[in-house]
């Protein structure tokens, strides 16, 4: 196996109880986009992911390694014994639990396999159909007045700097303003080494994924789109300043309103 040890306790994921969960409709993903997009989120943080089978009297720990959409299938770690790694492969279906920054995730596999990746032996599965994600505590979300001037600077297939505005922001990502449909995105997909200048003391370069694509105007479609994104890795003393900077445009929300 290679260095992919998960990093999350084994507690974090065997305490999730997705199986009684109300309204699960709600929680339910079924695009293949979304689907990739979660699940290459759990491989970047190295989540530790619980795979039950035998009804759930058996279990092993892995993580995933990658996610080749193309050829739709799932590389997970192998573990290092091989009498387990038989009963798995053997094992139909296996339900897999984990722990996403408070976010917990249930998917199914009914085909486990051993195969060869970048010359290691890991299992493989195709991508499941739906996806439970569960988000509990919703990140507060609060709307960037023009004078802030919040914008977002992408680098292009071709090397230029484009910026856009950033509508809003919460501690989980931000909302871009793409009023000439420049970007061709859908959910899954990622924009690298993206550069947020929400202020001339606060910004950051970082990864964003994007997870919605709506229009900017729904009374005017043909205005632009507007791009949720989340962050995939915020540095700590970042999230915490950019946290206070959320804080300050809410209470200057709340002051306007009071005046």
């Amino acid at each position: 196996m290679t260095d992919n040890t998960p990093n999350t306790h084994l507690d974090d994921t065997t305490d999730i109880d997705l199986d009684n969960i109300a309204d699960i409709e709600k929680y339910l993903l079924r695009s293949k986009g979304e689907i990739v997009q979660k699940l290459r989120l759990l491989s970047k943080s190295k989540s530790a992911i619980s795979g039950y089978f035998n009804n759930g009297n058996d279990f092993f720990l892995t993580s995933i390694i990658e996610v080749l959409r193309d050829k739709n299938v799932l590389v997970l770690d192998i573990t290092p014994d091989p009498e387990l790694n038989k009963k798995i492969t053997a094992a139909s279906p296996i339900v897999f639990k984990a722990k996403h920054l408070g976010i917990a995730a249930q998917f199914k596999a009914t085909n486990i396999q051993t195969a060869k990746f970048k010359n290691q032996q890991y299992f493989a599965c195709a991508i499941p159909d739906d996806l439970l994600w569960v988000q509990r505590r919703e990140h507060f979300r609060v709307h960037i007045p023009l004078s802030q001037n919040a914008l977002v600077q992408i680098k292009t297939n071709q090397g230029d700097i484009k910026e856009y505005r950033i509508i809003d922001v919460s501690g989980g990502g931000i909302a871009i303003a793409d009023e000439s449909f420049t970007l061709n995105v859908e959910a899954g997909d990622e924009f690298n080494n993206v550069d947020l200048i929400f202020s001339n003391e606060l910004s950051c370069t970082t990864d964003l994924t994007v997870q919605n694509t709506l229009p900017l105007h729904f009374n005017k479609p043909s205005a632009g789109q507007r791009i949720g994104c989340h962050f995939n890795a915020l540095f700590a003393d970042f999230a915490a300043d950019l946290q206070r900077y959320i804080n300050q445009l809410d209470s200057y929300y709340r002051k306007t309103l009071n005046d």
